[in-house]
């Protein structure tokens, strides 16, 4: 047998990681994975100590971020409000002595705490393994079971580290991890992770060479800010599960669906646990690979009361087995009160008796069953054809290479422009066309599916083509879309180890039909079907750019810039 490289590291890496001994994992059943430390609800009081979420909803704390790397140098740490320092001195590192004790308290409570590199702020990558190497052993020195005199969290020792790269390139990662792995054969007291939190496009732009070459535990896919969202019929768990099985070093790799735990905890992707509910379902019954469900961030995910008593507590029960929340009961209580006039009896002198007063109390319990929202019509499973049968007036749905409209009770296919093939917006409730890498063949899958828990897509689908120079790579989504207006999101990564600007500035091309009129944190000038974004950045170091856009679409559906027209500069 013939092995590259990289991939004789990867099997040898996991031949080593079998001899230190099997031990439980905490990823051998469904788990719930939180991520602390970014206060993503924002308040001044929203994020509470780590300590704080460590009970029956999560099983899985992940802190991040450590970033700021590039070699064997110290990293910083961003924590947000969870901890404020001081730093040690000369260092970009935190002394966190409380979090510290957090970490030993959710240990001892048998949560699984890891440390999160990269995140979207901050400039980090390796210009070669042997940095890369380098950083592993920091790593270990600072956070895991190693020495240092700059630890943050003193002598509280980690469970392992998570991957969140989202920008700088691949270079390194899978030599960092060999290391780690290393590393972690030399203490038998306790099992270490390695885990990923790579965006749903696949293969990811950063992760992409590590997930393949070497062995993780568990990958955190962040199924929203992208077309393939939980809701949409682009929905691509299916191609994630295949490379569980049929790619990865570690065949026994979990995949954990990754969702916002707000609406506002993300760009887009968010899914109300009405909806949510039938997927994770469908979820576990298809796929073995699935390892319950990543929520970002805890600040967002148990203030959320859109299902009582928290989204977070809904979600971890539906993930462990109890079948979510029970459905919320109203009680109410009627209080009657009757008066009984006094008495007087005849023949009796004067005496008389009391008004006598009765109270009755009725109390009714009504229980009201949550459901997947019933505004979002069935869509067909299949491609359909002209004058086939359809039920749903004005109903869109894709059909390979062409979108089909519910028209009296027939449907109409129109085909794509050229080149372009129909996709799901990300909310699942329309459709549009847009530059795909391939696979449109039929059968396709409807745009609500997976959300009315219809069977899971089990075949790969169509993915957007992505722009990519050699400093950028971005993807455009439609995240909502109806029959005059459309809101979506460019998602847009540094490859090269460099901050985005103050301004990021995204020119593209669209269709005679659309008017962008609205830029989240920008502006937008439109000449024509040239159009011109551009998005304040703030003063903060970033590899990562998250555009929100609106418009106005005249007629037909919404039809995405292809990546030949679009040039982004910081």
């Amino acid at each position: 047998m013939i092995f590259t490289s990289s991939k004789f590291i990867g099997v040898a890496a996991a031949a080593l990681l079998a001899l230190t001994g099997a031990q439980a994992s905490v990823f051998d059943k469904p788990a719930v994975a939180t991520y602390w430390g970014q206060n993503s609800k924002g308040g001044h009081d929203t994020q509470k100590p780590v300590s704080f979420y460590c009970d029956d909803s999560s099983d899985v704390i992940v802190m991040p971020f450590v970033l700021n790397f590039k070699d064997g140098g110290l990293p910083t740490l961003n924590l947000a409000n969870g901890c404020n320092g001081p730093n040690f001195p000369g260092t970009g590192l935190l002394q966190c002595p409380d979090v510290g004790k957090d970490i030993k308290t959710c240990q001892q409570k048998g949560k699984t705490v890891l440390m999160s590199l990269g995140g979207a702020a901050g400039v980090y990558g390796f210009a070669n393994n042997k940095d890369a190497e380098a950083f592993a052993d920091t790593l270990w020195n600072l956070f895991g079971n190693g020495s240092s005199s700059t630890r943050p969290f003193g002598d509280a020792v980690l469970d392992g580290f998570d991957l969140d790269i989202e920008g700088g390139g691949p270079t390194g990662y899978s030599a960092m991890v060999n290391r780690l792995r290393k590393h972690y054969a030399t203490d038998k007291s306790k099992q270490y992770y390695i885990t990923g939190a790579p965006q749903c496009p696949f293969p990811d732009a950063m992760m992409g060479p590590a997930l393949d070459e070497v062995s993780f535990d568990a990958v955190f896919v962040q199924f929203y800010n992208n077309y393939c969202a939980t809701a949409s019929s682009n929905f691509n768990f299916n191609t994630w599960d295949n490379w569980a099985k049929k790619t990865s070093i570690n065949k026994d790799v979990k995949v954990l669906l990754g969702l916002p735990g707000s609406v506002a905890a993300a760009g887009s992707g968010y899914v109300p646990f009405g909806q949510l509910q039938p997927i994770v379902e469908n979820l576990q019954k298809t796929y073995s690979s699935f390892g319950g469900v990543m929520l970002w961030d805890a600040s967002a995910s148990y203030a959320n009361t859109d299902v009582s008593p928290s989204y977070q507590v809904a979600v971890a029960n539906l993930v462990h087995g109890a079948g979510g929340v029970k459905p919320p009961t109203t009680t109410v209580t009627k209080t009657t009160t009757t008066t009984k006039p006094a008495v007087t009896t005849p023949g009796v002198s004067t005496t008389t008796d009391k008004p006598v007063t009765t109270t009755t109390t009725t109390t009714t319990t009504t229980t009201t069953a949550t459901t997947a929202p019933t505004s979002v019509p069935t869509a067909p499973s299949t491609c359909v054809a002209n004058n086939d049968a359809c039920s749903i007036e004005g109903q869109l749905t894709c059909s390979g290479d062409s979108f089909a409209t519910c028209n009296h009770g027939k449907w109409g296919l129109r085909a794509c422009p050229s080149g372009l093939t129909c996709f799901s917006t990300a909310d699942g409730g329309s459709v549009y066309c847009a530059p795909s890498t391939g696979n449109t063949s039929c059968p396709a899958k409807s745009a609500t599916t997976v959300g009315l828990g219809k069977p899971v897509p089990t075949k790969p689908g169509p993915s957007i083509k992505p722009y990519k120079d050699g400093k950028v790579t971005a993807q455009f989504s439609v995240t909502h879309s109806d029959s005059r207006s459309f809101k979506a999101i460019i998602n847009a990564r540094r490859l090269d180890k460099k901050s985005f600007g103050k301004t990021v500035t995204v020119q593209f091309k669209v269709a005679s039909n659309i008017k962008i009129s609205r830029v989240k944190n920008g502006k937008v000038t439109q000449k024509g079907n040239h159009v011109k974004v551009q998005f304040k950045n703030g003063s903060k170091k970033t590899m990562v750019a998250i555009i929100g856009i609106e418009g106005k679409i005249k007629s037909g559906v919404f039809v995405a810039p292809t990546a030949s027209t679009m040039k982004i500069s910081a």
